[in-house]
Formats: structure tokens, sequence, C-alpha cells
């Protein structure tokens, strides 16, 4: 580990600050949401999959059921999250970043309006820039291959722009793969940049660029997804072989523990961006509650893994003989059928207070081998819509505290082909990006007993196609998603 310098006062000072925040932060609760990080942006979505927490589920009102809704398209490349601003005024601006540029785009009123982009060289791997946040200065941060960079709007005459504020490389002493990039990002509840690269290399930066620390986890792993951070400090990193809790303390990273997991196989499924879980970590649980790391593993039939994420409850068994004790439950995720044997997921885990909700991933088309891309496999999402290769299942669950065990709430035939879904509290509606006869359609389950209660259909076209991006809830109850081509917002209206 290496890190920037920093003084006793300043040290002092820090911690004494991250303190108060942290008070404030968990006093801000509201219907089961993660305590708020004052340093990220004050919108409807300023990160992927939300908040730090990677829950991916809102407050906020979603479209309803029998509701008259307008459809707009705007033409731009593919974007996995749209990073809401922090405008007081105006919580329609959002960013959006893609494998050629970053841009900002209006979403008031009933259309979308691209204000502004700005060009960017290309990255050998397209998941490089696909996870962003905005802070609380309206500051967007970006990584692309072994770099972050910083970004700011500015109005010139009348004209909005983008200026690129400064960049943060990591440097060549770190790495350890020739191919090695930068994957997830998150905001520790202090302020700093945490992210990971796709050797396990965790860093922590702060928003200046000018202090870093840097921890390389495990020995042979990779990852292929975004982390998880809580108000403690743990930041929590989901590798193809292991979920790992490093402890952030402000100054320094410590690596706290380290759990096993159901990996799979050595190569990827079709449609996943790597090997072992196909989810970026979600955290689930509040302070005085049972608390744990959430995701799905890589076996056959896959689960839903629960993991004790601080200290393990006294007297508590392993769930099954040469399990990790820290491991709380592991779940068959079986989409309602009886006879199934086989199930996946590319997708994070939808979480709402001790509720959980995934969608099935399972193509019949394996592309792996249609290029000499080492994503080449992921190519079958452009067909996840048609008959022949698209998966069915959507499946809810629930940890019992009483019991402390898993249960399955509810399961629905629909398909979710390969975006992201969200929930909206306000509605109790869970969302996804779906499919019916192959239209592009927006799918919503009473989150209560899981019936489709919303259908919006699109269109065919792979200019509706999700392509692994957020199913995501703005202001005035409107949906938003990047597709392969382009901005989808769904508005509520006469």
């Amino acid at each position: 580990m290496m890190s920037g310098y920093c003084n006793r006062d300043v040290m002092l000072l820090r911690r004494l600050f991250f303190i108060i925040l942290l008070f404030i932060a968990t006093t801000c609760f509201a219907d089961d949401e993660p305590p708020i990080n004052l340093y990220l942006a004050d919108s409807p979505w300023p990160m992927s999959h939300r908040n730090p927490y990677n829950q991916a589920s809102s407050p906020l009102k979603g479209i309803e059921p029998n509701e008259h809704v307008q459809v707009s398209w705007q033409p731009a490349w593919p974007s996995i999250t749209l990073a809401y601003t922090s405008s007081n005024s105006n919580q329609s601006l959002v960013w959006g970043s893609t494998f050629k540029s970053v841009y900002q785009a209006d979403l008031k009123g009933s259309g979308i309006n691209k204000l502004a982009t700005q060009a960017l060289n290309q990255p050998e791997n397209s998941i490089s820039g696909a996870y962003t946040l905005v802070d609380f200065e309206g500051k967007f941060f970006s990584p692309r291959e072994l770099t972050l960079s910083r970004f700011s709007r500015s109005e010139n005459e009348g004209q909005s722009g983008i200026v690129l504020e400064d960049d943060f490389s990591i440097p060549q002493a770190y790495l350890t793969t020739t191919d090695e990039h930068i994957v997830g990002i998150n905001m520790t509840y202090d302020g700093f940049i945490a992210m990971t690269t796709s050797a396990g290399l965790l860093v922590v930066v702060s928003r200046d660029f000018s202090v870093y620390t840097a921890l390389s986890i495990g020995v042979d792993q990779s990852v292929s997804n975004s982390i998880a951070i809580d108000e403690e400090g743990g930041i929590y990193v989901l590798t193809n072989k292991q979920i790992h809790r490093v402890q952030w303390d402000g100054v320094k990273l410590d690596l706290l523990w380290s759990t096993d997991y159901e990996s799979g196989p050595d190569e990827p499924l079709p449609g996943r961006l790597g090997t072992g879980s196909g989810s970026t970590p979600t955290l689930m649980g509040r302070q005085g509650e049972d608390k744990f790391v959430v995701f799905t593993d890589g076996s056959e039939l896959m689960n839903l893994v629960l993991v004790w994420r601080d200290k393990i409850p006294d007297g508590w068994m392993s769930i099954s003989e040469g399990k990790d004790r820290r491991i709380a439950a592991e779940f068959p995720i079986t989409f309602g059928l009886d006879d199934a044997t086989r199930s996946v997921s590319e997708q994070s885990v939808l979480v709402r207070g001790y509720s959980a909700m995934v969608v099935d991933n399972q193509y019949s088309l394996d592309t792996s081998d249609w290029l000499d891309n080492p994503n080449a496999g992921a190519m079958t999402v452009l067909f996840s819509n048609l008959g022949f290769n698209t998966p069915f299942g959507v499946e809810k669950f629930s940890w019992d505290p009483g019991s402390r065990k898993v249960i399955s709430n509810w399961a629905n035939q629909e398909s979710c082909p390969n975006g992201i879904p969200t929930m909206s509290v306000a509605s109790n509606i869970a969302y996804c990006w779906g499919q019916r006869r192959a239209k592009w359609t927006l799918l919503g389950f009473d989150w209560d007993s899981g019936e489709t209660v919303v259908e919006v259909p699109m269109g065919y076209g792979v200019r509706y196609n999700s392509t692994y991006a957020a199913t995501q809830i703005g202001h005035d109850g409107q949906v938003v998603s990047g597709t392969l081509l382009g901005l989808v917002r769904i508005l509520p209206g006469e």
C-alpha cells in the first residue's frame, strides 16, 4: 500500500469532521433509505446504482398503472447510468459517459435536450467508464482505462459546455496486469473517490486528486463490476473468487475480512462481463439491524447470497459444512420454476429494506467466439429481445430477521433481458427494461404481489435496447434509461 502525505493535525480534523457528517447522515433516513452521503449530488440519481449502498431503489414516484405517458428518444452512444447533477433550481440536468465521449442533457419539459458533448479517446475495454458519479459541487467523475477525470459544466455567452478540470492516473508501480483498467467507482462518506481496477487494485483518492492511497486485494483475482460503500468506512469489493471488506479510516486502507463464495466456471457465461458473480455488491440493513452485503453467485443454479458485513452474531452456525460462518444465506434462485436447474444474472441485486429482487439473464446464444475480442461474449445482449435468445424470470426475496432466513416472496415470468431494475417506494412498483413479443417495453411489478401492473411499449429496434443500462427514476415521476444508441425518457402526462 502507498499513500499521499497527511500530517497529524489534518488527520484529526478530518476524522472529527467525518464523525459530524456521519451523525447528520445517519439521522436522515426516509423509509429504508440508506444514510445520505452529503458529498454526492442532492439529486434523484447522483451515481451508478443511485447510492453508495448500490440499492438502485428510490423513494420517488415512478410510472403508475393506467397513466398516460410520453416516450422520448435522443441519439447518443450507450450510457450505463445517467448521473443527475445537483442544481437546486433544476434537477433535470444529467451527465452521461460513453466509450467515446461524456455529455450533458436536459430532461425538463417534454423531450430530451442534449446540451454538450466532449469527445474522448475510446478505451480498449468498454466497461471502463460505465460507472460514474456527480458530487455535491456538480463535478462529474468518470474513469477511462487507468485515468479518473473530473469534469464541470460551464456557461459561456449563453452556450453550455463541458470543462475537463483535471485527471488522476493510477501510477504504473501499482499495476499487476498489462490490460488492467478501472472498473467501478463510488464515494466514501468522508468525500473521497474509491475505485477498483479489473485486477483487484483498490484506490482511494481525494476529489481534488491531491491525496491517494492504494491496496491490492487477493491474488490472481479479477473484478468486473462496481463496489459498495457504507457509512462506517467499509468498502466491499466482489472479485471472481471472494467478497472482501476493506476498511477506510480517512487515511489508510486495511483488509478487514475475505470470504469465499460459489464462483462457478472459469469462463464467462454468455452475456457475462467476467467470471464469478455477475453482480455489483449491494448493502442491506441499517444501524441496529442485521446488516449484509448481497450478491448473486456463479453456481449453475445461482444463489442469492447474504454475507454478514460486520460482526458475525454470537452463536451463528455455518449454513453448511465447509462454508464460512460469515455467509448468512445462500438461497437458490429458480424464478418460481420447480424444475429449474440453471439461472443466471448479470445485474446487481435490487434492494429495498430487507427485500431484494433479481432478474434472469440466461441467454441461449453464445457469441464469445464471434470476434477476437474479450468483450465478444457480451454481444448476445444485442439479440436479447428475440425469442430464441431472450431470458424470462423475475423473483423477489426477503430476509426474515425473526427466523434469520431468506424466503421467496413471489416470482413472475416476465422478461427483463439485460437492464438493471429499479423500484419506487412512492408507487410501490418495481420496474425493469423488459420486452414483450420482441418489443422493448417498460414493465412494472407490484412490489407486494409481483403482478405486472405497468406496461409501456416502446419499439423493436436497437435504439430501445438497454444493453446493461440502469432503469432509473428521475424527478416528476419519469423513468429513464440509456440504450445502445441513445437515451429514452418516459414521462407521465395527460
